[in-house]
């Protein structure tokens, strides 16, 4: 999920996200950083990075049409370990919407898999790694939205956000008051000199937000920040 375009809208919504289980769920994370757990090194962490295209911004009435996502082992983003799923929503969709917005074609979109089927095995996926996003936390409004349905469990893994890590980055090395942590991730891309591959597909902005994270997590280790809780303090979203 990347552009310009809703920024201030997805900022709201999860300003609004931020109470109920979700809040919880990163309060008793806060508990475990200040009871000094989660000191293991960064780099020897399993982290899954995941992007979500989808119709529109409300988990109660709009849908996810694919889903991305690629693995970051020992500090590198691995190929091999990837997912990638397009699934047939339950309502119709705009053909200019799936084309020109997700690059998806009608007829993809119609083959695709219903999102329930696919649940189990995204979650297999992820498994017990860190999960790594662009505004991860309306992702995982979505997905939980979708295991809800099911009267499964929603993913409660530790879930960073490079937005918040690259509001950290530019605090550091921009002039007071500059900072800012609502740029687009085509923006964060053109800054960082990073390669850029297609826009809203959900597999290149996964594999787009990984290596985003990558880059700022050089940044944030050679300030002397090593262990995760130090990471999760300055971009832990759930």
């Amino acid at each position: 999920m990347s552009g310009t375009t809703g920024i201030a809208a997805l900022l709201r919504l999860v300003r609004r996200k931020a109470t109920g289980a979700a809040a919880e769920v990163r309060y008793a994370r806060r508990k475990t950083i200040g009871a000094e757990e989660w000191t293991q090194p960064i780099r020897t962490m399993t982290f899954t990075v995941l992007d979500c295209e989808m119709t529109g911004l409300d988990p109660a009435r709009d849908e996810i049409l694919s889903i991305g996502a690629v693995r970051i082992r020992n500090g590198r983003i691995v190929m091999s370990e990837r997912f990638y799923q397009v699934f047939k929503p339950t309502e119709a969709v705009s053909p200019k919407e799936v084309i020109l917005i997700h690059g998806l074609g009608p007829d993809e979109v119609s083959r695709g898999m219903p999102l329930r089927d696919a649940l189990d095995r995204l979650l297999a996926f992820i498994g017990d790694s860190v999960v790594i996003g662009h505004f991860t936390a309306v992702d995982l409004g979505f997905l939980n939205a979708a295991l809800a349905s099911r009267k499964e469990r929603s993913i409660k893994n530790p879930a960073l956000d490079t937005r918040l890590l690259y509001g950290w980055w530019r605090r550091r090395t921009s002039p007071a008051g500059q900072a800012s942590a609502d740029a687009s991730l085509e923006d964060i891309v053109l800054e960082m000199g990073l390669p850029r591959y297609p826009a809203h597909h959900a597999f290149y902005d996964a594999l787009t937000t990984g290596m985003v994270f990558l880059k700022l997590l050089g940044e944030f280790e050679a300030s002397g920040a090593v262990q995760f809780r130090a990471l999760y303090k300055e971009a832990g979203v759930y």
